[in-house]
């Protein structure tokens, strides 16, 4: 079962009014259309993007992850 939570649109001048409320709106999913003149903005929630996602694809690790391939000795 999914929700599917409705697009919200409003003016530029409510949104300022109203900004608490429409962040929490976004954060709950909601997309947020607001109108200012001729122009016409999206205000919503972003996904953070991941460090998995943005190198897929971009390398391959080779040997092993914690080894520099220099011999080294702890001295006191």
């Amino acid at each position: 079962m999914s929700v599917r939570v409705s697009d919200m649109r409003t003016t530029s001048r409510d949104f300022q009014r109203d900004f608490a409320r429409m962040k929490a709106r976004a954060r709950s999913g909601e997309a947020i259309h607001i109108s200012s003149g001729s122009e016409e903005f999206v205000f919503q929630v972003v996904k953070p993007r991941t460090w998995r996602g943005a190198l897929r694809g971009k390398g391959k690790i080779k040997g092993d992850l914690f080894s520099t391939g220099v011999e080294w000795e702890a001295s006191r």
